[in-house]
């Protein structure tokens, strides 16, 4: 834990250095938190707009962790700074770990402050008022008063992040270019996607599918997590950067 520990204060201090991780973290909550407040969305049925904000929320997660995941090892490999980290004493767990917990936390942070944005911008603009959003102290807490709008903004980022983390610090071990990486990470969430168009999967928006889909989901990012955690060695990685 304290090798894992070392790592993760490592990730945090050079994702905070960075000005361009920063400026993508910001804009993404930025404009995906006020996006919703400037059109339709404020005007949209609740049963909708309830699930519609939440992909705002999970869409803003997705960028900060393909944007992140991938340039936490790239900025090593062009400074010639991963071979010095494969050389330490570190485990290689505590390496592979603490890249992708440090881009998953990021992701998951980007996600809470777009609701939060949401929450606060559509109250401020009158968006909230529509019928069914659930009243606190004054306050329109929208598609957050439904437990299927608590599962897609807070579980649903938590489990996206996890899967895009994993993935994104692979690809950027083979790929060697900032933008090519981000893509090829963003692309991955497609193979998610592919039950629902191959209709081998069809969603329904209630409480217990959405909590039966997380627990696939989580199985899903536990098999791949715990597949990253198998494949990352460094003598075999030690080859690829020589490659």
């Amino acid at each position: 834990m304290t090798d894992l520990a070392t790592m993760l204060w490592k990730e945090f201090a050079e994702f905070l250095g960075n000005r361009r991780s920063l400026r993508v973290f910001a804009i993404a909550v930025g404009i995906f938190g006020l996006l919703p407040t400037l059109g339709a969305a404020r005007h949209m049925p609740p049963p909708v707009r309830d699930v519609v904000l939440p992909m705002y929320v999970l869409v803003a997660c997705a960028i900060v962790v393909a944007q992140t995941a991938p340039d936490l090892v790239l900025r090593e490999r062009t400074g010639h700074s991963l071979e010095y980290l494969l050389a330490s004493r570190l485990p290689d767990g505590a390496i592979f770990g603490g890249k992708v917990i440090t881009a998953a936390v990021m992701g998951c942070v980007a996600a809470v402050l777009t609701v939060a944005l949401q929450v606060v911008a559509l109250n401020l603009h009158g968006g909230g008022g529509t019928a069914g959003a659930a009243t606190a102290g004054g306050i329109q807490w929208l598609y957050l008063a439904s437990p299927q709008g608590r599962l897609l903004a807070f579980l649903g980022p938590v489990l996206l992040a996890a899967y895009l983390a994993t993935v994104g610090t692979f690809v950027a071990l083979r790929v060697g270019d900032q933008r090519a990486a981000y893509m090829v990470t963003m692309l991955s969430v497609g193979v998610l996607v592919l039950p629902f168009v191959l209709k081998l999967i069809t969603p329904h928006v209630t409480t217990g599918w959405m909590e039966a889909a997380a627990l696939v989901f989580a199985v899903l990012d536990l098999i791949l997590v715990g597949l990253g955690i198998a494949l990352f060695r460094r003598e075999r990685l030690v080859l690829y950067l020589q490659d």
